[in-house]
């Protein structure tokens, strides 16, 4: 009885966890993006300062019309 109990204990605790991630993820969505594409635009800099790209200056990738 005490081995259930303490499994039902493990799966309520997974299940509540869970929903409370869901939770702090759909309140904090716009947040998250933002961070997230803030930190992909720092390292796509890092990287471009180590290869010499630079695809903002590159005239190549402007089409005149």
């Amino acid at each position: 009885m005490k081995k259930a109990f303490g499994y039902m204990f493990g799966i309520g605790a997974a299940i509540i966890a869970l929903v409370g991630i869901l939770v702090l993820v759909f309140t904090y969505w716009e947040k998250i993006v933002a961070y997230t594409s803030a930190g992909v635009r720092v390292a796509s800099n890092i990287v471009a300062q180590f290869t010499g790209d630079s695809t903002l200056d590159d005239e190549t990738d402007s089409y005149d019309i």
